[in-house]
């Protein structure tokens, strides 16, 4: 991926890790585990039409509504219990969170409830170390991230609007200025679907509809 590291702050470059990972692991020989999470959030958000997904009330209506609480610094949110329910937590301390990273960590973390991952356990007791192997932690932190991006970013919805799109990459002459014209087009998807360009770029590269 084309990406000036050195100009992303560190929660960005940290993002990119991440997506980047999940996008080696992804593609059209992905895991029996990855193919799970897109279909189970395929048929999460099955009848929904509305782009962006209203992925907060996605949530509350699988019964995991989301709640605003102080976390460390380094967690943007988690699964934790709330009396006899169990709910979404996002760092309510967590400076200069964008609406768009919001609504991605409400997405992984409910693809980790819904996945019925064991850091749903974990979540469960405050103050105890997380007692689930390196191995298993990796596999499930990539499967919810399959699962994030289907719910946010669904396949069919994506190759639509970069369809309507395309043309204008295709029309450029010079590779300056198509690797401009691709990032505007990569910028205009993620506003519409409410994510970050970063997410949005791998997404389409996922897709093969950029190399």
């Amino acid at each position: 991926m084309d990406v000036d590291r050195a100009s992303l702050s560190p929660e960005a470059q940290t993002e990119l890790s991440g997506l980047e990972a999940f996008l080696r692991t992804s593609g059209p020989g992905a895991s029996p585990e990855v193919s799970r999470a897109r279909a189970r959030a395929r048929a999460t958000a099955a009848g929904l039409r509305e782009i962006p997904v209203d992925i907060e009330r996605i949530a509350e209506r699988c019964g995991y509504p989301v709640q605003d609480r102080p976390l460390p610094a380094s967690e943007r949110g988690t699964i934790a219990r709330d009396g006899g329910r169990t709910v979404i937590v996002i760092n309510r301390d967590r400076p200069g969170q964008a609406a768009s990273e919001r609504r991605w960590v409400v997405a992984e973390e409910l693809g980790h409830a819904l996945l019925e991952h064991t850091t749903l356990v974990a979540s469960s007791a405050p103050g105890a170390a997380p007692a689930i192997p390196e191995p298993r932690r990796r596999n499930e932190e990539r499967e919810a991230r399959a699962f994030a991006a289907e719910i946010l970013m669904p396949e069919e919805k994506v190759r639509g609007r970069f369809a309507e799109l395309a043309p204008r990459i295709y029309r450029t002459l010079g590779l300056r200025q198509r690797e401009s014209e691709t990032g505007e087009v990569v910028v205009t998807l993620a506003r519409m679907f409410g994510v970050t360009p970063t997410a949005m770029r791998v997404r389409l590269e996922e897709l093969d509809l950029l190399r």
